[in-house]
């Protein structure tokens, strides 16, 4: 199985009303990010830039605000192989944009968000297809030793575990992948899959982390 080194995720900040925005502006947004994971994962070169520092993935979390009171999320966050950089932006048009718009004005803070990456862990900017062979990489950092990581604090994310069969060759390895993915999206919902923050394998294993979805999140 590969795993895509991007991963796109947002939602609106909630505050004591609510969240700022309508579940059908959620909505498009989460359309228009899947649509603008896509085309940055065939137009960059982010595996080997993130494999200079022994990353494997990076999950960019957007938080969306209608106005800027409150603390704006400008970090960068790691667990094992996953970079988390989070960043708020405000953009109230976003209740009323189509898709095509939320797309276009997510892609240069999405780029942003790359370049923070690129500046706090000295990768540099982030290749194009075809122009990272100059890149030197380093062996990925190791599996996650905690038996319960999280995402921003204790707590907020769970683990599913599948142990390979004993006797499983190396070439049956791809298919076993295959039906785990499959168990995995019977288990859980389609915002489930959307909120799973990093997938690891080991020799004798493989894992998801998926972060818990709140109500105040």
């Amino acid at each position: 199985m590969t795993i895509a080194w991007l991963q796109l995720v947002g939602g609106p900040r909630y505050g004591e009303d609510g969240p700022d925005f309508s579940g059908v502006a959620d909505t498009r947004a989460w359309t228009a990010l899947r649509e603008l994971e896509t085309e940055l994962l065939s137009e960059f070169d982010g595996g080997r830039w993130l494999a200079q520092g022994g990353y494997e993935r990076v999950a960019i979390h957007l938080e969306y605000r209608s106005d800027k009171r409150g603390r704006a999320r400008r970090k960068i966050g790691e667990t094992g192989r996953l970079l988390t950089p989070s960043l708020s932006l405000v953009w109230p048009e976003l209740e009323t944009a189509s898709v095509g718009e939320i797309k276009d004005h997510l892609r240069p803070v999405v780029l942003e968000a790359f370049a923070l990456v690129g500046e706090r862990k000295k990768f540099g900017q982030l290749p194009r297809a075809g122009e990272a062979a100059g890149l030197q990489t380093v062996p990925l950092k190791p599996l996650i030793e905690d038996p319960a990581p999280y995402d921003e604090e204790p707590g907020d994310c769970f683990v599913i575990t599948r142990d390979f069969p004993p006797d499983v060759e190396e070439a049956q390895l791809p298919e076993l992948f295959r039906r785990y993915e499959e168990d995995l999206e019977e288990l859980l919902s389609d915002e489930g899959m959307d909120s799973v923050l990093d997938m690891e394998t080991s020799a004798t294993a493989a894992r998801w982390v998926v972060r818990i979805v709140r109500e105040e999140d």
